[in-house]
């Protein structure tokens, strides 16, 4: 599966000028709501520096607090992000809309969710560029919510609707929902961290190239000092991220994200450098 994907992509893409333009339409998580650097740290900047920049430019048209909904209280569609959005004449249209509509005084429009995601869609479509629409289920929302967001109606209502809109419609699905699973990269339960943003973006490379259930390949690990060394591994591997462990058990390892620099791919190969200085470290690939 994952070979005739690819080989499908590469069609477009040697069909297409270079680079292929990716818009990541989206509210603040998109964004990059409450990041100490959204420019660097949030999906879309982490998928350029992993996509790298010869073969695709990625454009973040995220904005904080944007629903899906055309009556909802700050929706999209009058944003001027909007505009730029198709104004840009993406190649590919990644979707992640839905979680500020889990709002109460939002979701009292939710009957016309279907109808306002479907009108979405066709017009990306129907741009001249004719992208490839992805759609992203919302993440998680967790505990009691913040924001005046309800986990509820976000996990029982919206999620499932856009699992079924994606069905429906043949679009593919990156499934953040049930994808984004770890409370621990939602610190104010609503927005991933920095780490929450390195497994959201493999998450996504996963969407836009799946591997289906090959095994992943062991890490290439070469020393670039006392203190750094640098881990690579192929480019089409994006959908997973390394990790670390400095106790070598049978059982119950703690294994932990390396988050000090970002993935960088070529096209061919991905590159990430770490500090690796104090006790003997054990490297592996993690898919989330």
């Amino acid at each position: 599966m994952f070979r005739f994907f690819a080989l499908v992509f590469v069609s477009v893409l040697t069909a297409s000028a270079l680079p292929m333009k990716i818009a990541c339409v989206g509210d603040s998580i998109t964004e990059g709501g409450n990041l100490a650097n959204p420019a660097v740290e949030s999906y879309p900047a982490r998928l350029q520096k992993l996509l790298g920049t010869n073969n695709f430019t990625v454009r973040n048209f995220g904005v904080s607090g944007r629903t899906l909904l055309k009556q909802g209280d700050f929706p999209y569609w009058t944003d001027p992000a909007f505009a730029a959005s198709k104004n840009f004449a993406p190649d590919i249209v990644i979707i992640q809309l839905g979680t500020n509509d889990g709002k109460p005084y939002n979701w009292k429009y939710g009957t016309n969710f279907v109808a306002n995601y479907k009108e979405l869609i066709a017009i990306y479509q129907a741009l001249p560029s004719a992208p490839r629409v992805f759609l992203c289920s919302p993440c998680p929302v967790f505990g009691a919510g913040s924001f005046n967001i309800d986990p509820g109606t976000v996990r029982t209502n919206i999620a499932p609707t856009v699992r079924g809109l994606a069905a429906e419609l043949s679009l593919p699905l990156i499934d953040l929902q049930a994808r984004m699973t770890n409370a621990v990269w939602f610190p104010d339960t609503v927005h991933p961290d920095t780490k929450g943003m390195m497994a959201m973006t493999a998450v996504m490379h996963e969407g836009l190239f799946p591997t289906g259930s090959e095994v992943p390949p062991t890490l290439e690990f070469r020393r670039l000092s006392a203190s750094s060394v640098v881990l690579s591994w192929p480019q089409r591997w994006g959908s997973f991220y390394p990790q670390y462990a400095t106790l070598l058990k049978d059982t119950n390892m703690i294994w932990i994200m390396i988050e000090s620099t970002p993935p960088i791919g070529d096209g061919t190969t991905i590159r990430q450098t770490n500090v690796a200085g104090g006790p003997l470290r054990i490297y592996q690939l993690r898919r989330p």
